[in-house]
């Protein structure tokens, strides 16, 4: 095979608007900087909208200015849709003169390019579909948020087809982590994790076929939420889902409650609608089974070792009973996973259209074609049906019929993994302990698990920060379509915690530069 060099770059953003003169009254000028209204959470920002002290379009006028200073360096947006939110905007200030916002009005909200919204470009990070045609409706989530009244100003970086837990693709560039730009920011949401930590925007919406949500979350000290099979409207596979990421624990809710419920578009959603409430009871006497993970056949980092022990230490500073279990998750099992998954219908969505142009795809890409386009078959689908049966079993017996209420674990075995890994053959490592291991397969992530049994609702929460200043995460699983207890344990550890994107744990992104804003790398033909 002959070897192709190929150039990666960011793709420039075009600056659609014109500044709106403000209309943040006097006194709250002289209380917000431009980066603090940047970062102020959906919970705050409609309190603000509803007194007439910020309007929607002072917001969207703050973060498109950040967008454009801050953007260059971390390539996490790869469109942008500034007159089309403008009008957004426009309307939700009137909809606050009127006095009648819905749930997230004025909200602005990034979305993954994976969601259609009609009059978008949905590439899937591909130079096969850099000219795909424009969306002619919008997807069941798109209609949800509109009817909510957000804002919808960017589309964020993902890796080609989705098939990465890192961001970069050879149609945008890389996607770089704004607490450290060497690292990922995680994928295949990683830009939108990447957008909110940065304060490009307030929402995003995130997809998680493999960990897609909860890796990004964790890689940038965010709340992502998988929601379980079906509570969103999302797809006919259960391995997927599409749910909402935030920087805090009350925007996660809200944006959840928003977007789940029933819709004629997509009959493997739920009904009836679940309701999330603003408060959540004390967790004080809960039992929570916690999974260290040290069976799972990779080393795991001392950081999120010693970041995992804390919170087990807070929980029970709470008053919540916290029992070793283990789960019986193998990282070996993996290939069950892929093989299953690639035999459903995402398999040929995959493969497809890079099987057809092998010289415009990733080598990551490459690698997936090679490994497993010609062994899908019925087989691997009974296969992984097999070891969800077995355990679902087994996490009932050991967990929710023992009398455990929820389930913890880390998000990942190491947070040292860089932005550029895979670009070359040579460096698909990940750090651990120092140490460099092979990262060929998704080994690095505990996540996969819960997309094979994809009914369990899961959400990451941030709980630590590396002294390398990457953000830690970790997992919490709640028993078959309970999601409002995952969310209680979240509720009450956002409450307990050093919240992070406030006072001094904010990604310093003035302070940091690359540089380069181009990569070279090769790839096998």
């Amino acid at each position: 095979m002959k070897k192709a060099k190929i150039i990666m770059k960011p793709r420039s953003i075009t600056q659609e608007s014109k500044k709106i003169p403000s209309t943040i009254d006097q006194e709250m000028k002289t209380k917000l900087t431009s980066e603090e209204l940047c970062y102020l959470p959906a919970s705050t920002l409609i309190g603000l909208f509803k007194a007439k002290k910020i309007s929607p379009v002072d917001m969207l006028n703050a973060q498109i200015e950040r967008i454009n200073k801050f953007n260059p360096e971390l390539n996490a947006i790869t469109a942008t849709h500034y007159e089309e939110a403008m009008i957004q905007a426009k309307e939700s200030e009137k909809r606050y003169e009127a006095g009648n916002p819905r749930a997230l009005e004025g909200i602005t909200c990034a979305i993954k390019d994976e969601v259609d919204v009609a009059g978008w470009r949905t590439t899937m990070g591909s130079l096969i579909l850099k000219d795909a045609p424009l969306a002619k409706k919008d997807a069941p989530l798109t209609k949800l948020l509109r009817d909510a009244g957000v804002v919808m100003h960017v589309q964020t970086n993902v890796p080609e087809y989705y098939c990465n837990l890192v961001t970069w693709n050879r149609l945008f560039g890389i996607c770089r982590n704004p607490w450290n730009l060497e690292y990922t920011p995680g994928g295949s949401s990683g830009g939108a994790a990447a957008s909110l930590a940065a304060g490009f925007t307030t929402l995003a919406t995130g997809s998680d076929m493999g960990g897609s949500i909860r890796f990004p979350a964790a890689m940038t000290g965010l709340y992502g939420f998988k929601p379980p099979y079906g509570r969103v409207a999302t797809s006919l596979v259960q391995y997927e889902s599409e749910g909402p990421m935030s920087r805090t624990f009350e925007d996660l809710n809200l944006f959840q409650n928003a977007i789940t419920g029933p819709t004629p578009e997509m009959m493997s959603a739920l009904k009836p609608k679940l309701e999330y409430p603003m408060k959540y009871e004390s967790i004080k006497g809960l039992r929570i089974a916690y999974d260290p993970m040290s069976a799972w056949g990779v080393p795991i980092d001392e950081t999120v070792k010693e970041s995992m022990e804390k919170t087990v230490a807070t929980l029970r500073s709470l008053g919540v009973t916290v029992t070793e279990v283990d789960l019986g998750f193998r990282a070996a099992d993996f290939e069950i996973y892929a093989l299953g998954i690639f035999s459903t219908s995402i398999g040929p969505f995959c493969f497809n259209g890079p099987s057809q142009n092998p010289s415009l795809i990733t080598p990551y890409m490459m690698h997936l074609l090679q490994n497993y386009k010609d062994k899908i078959s019925p087989q691997h689908i009974a296969n992984a049906e097999d070891w969800i049966q077995l355990h679902n079993e087994e996490i009932q017996r050991k967990v929710f019929l023992s009398g455990f209420d929820a389930i913890i674990m880390p998000t990942m075995c190491s947070p040292y993994v860089k932005a550029d890994m895979g670009t070359t053959p040579e460096n698909t490592v990940i750090t651990i302990n120092g140490k460099s291991y092979s990262a060929a397969t998704w080994n690095y992530s505990f996540t996969w698990p819960w997309n094979m049994l994809g009914h369990y609702p899961v959400v990451n929460v941030p709980i630590d920060v590396t002294k390398e200043n990457i953000p830690v995460g970790m997992q919490i699983i709640g028993n078959i379509q309970d999601d409002l207890s995952a969310f209680r344990i979240a509720s009450a550890w956002s409450q307990s915690s050093s919240a992070f994107f406030h006072a001094k744990k904010f990604p310093e992104l003035k302070d940091k530069k690359i540089a380069s804003k181009h990569l070279e790398m090769k790839r096998f033909d």
